[in-house]
């Protein structure tokens, strides 16, 4: 039994990738947009005017007024550091201290700020080409130090918030570790 019509296959099939187009087009446009914002429970109340009160002078804004929404930061910071892979993927105290010193004087200029997701982008090379694995094993191991390191500084270790990735960036010397830091809006 054959589907033959007359009509080629091409145009037949234009229908259903026109139709699919068309709801991933849908899909994208009702992901993006935004939820209507909760309505304030306690709305503020605005006090009335007095006899005294100068009408030229319009009020202040109240804090909610100016507040601005909550997330991360779009601005990051990378502070980068230098150790021996090996010996921090093999957990050597001493190359743990080195890490903690490191990182502490990279931070300094940030005190008072906590980092609300890191990532960290590790480089090893291996016979002059990046080893992508033993990379991700360095920025895996940078990034599960970082919260001893500096525990007022680094949220506590998760994989969703501090997490490790290969960096096979030309001219990175091996034993880099860049530390992206993302911080909320303040």
């Amino acid at each position: 039994m054959s589907r033959d019509s007359g009509r080629p296959a091409g145009t037949y099939l234009a229908g259903w990738l026109f139709a699919d187009l068309l709801l991933v087009i849908v899909l994208v446009v009702l992901g993006s947009e935004m939820p209507a914002a909760a309505p304030d429970p306690d709305p503020p109340t605005t006090p009335t005017p007095t006899a005294t009160a100068d009408p030229s002078r319009s009020p202040s804004p109240t804090p909610s007024d100016t507040s601005r929404p909550g997330g991360l930061d779009p601005v990051t910071v990378s502070v980068g550091i230098r150790l021996d892979p090996d010996a921090l993927i093999a957990g050597s105290p001493s190359e743990t201290a080195e890490l903690a010193r490191q990182v502490n004087e990279e931070i300094k200029r940030y005190a008072g700020r906590t980092a609300a997701f890191v990532m960290v982008f590790g480089t090893v090379r291996s016979g002059g080409s990046v080893d992508n694995g033993r990379s991700d094993a360095y920025a895996t191991a940078v990034a599960r130090q970082l919260p001893q390191a500096a525990p007022r500084f680094f949220p506590p270790y998760s994989e969703k918030i501090i997490r490790g990735y290969h960096d096979s960036g030309a001219g990175i010397a091996s034993g880099t570790a860049r530390i992206e830091l993302f911080f909320l809006l303040s």
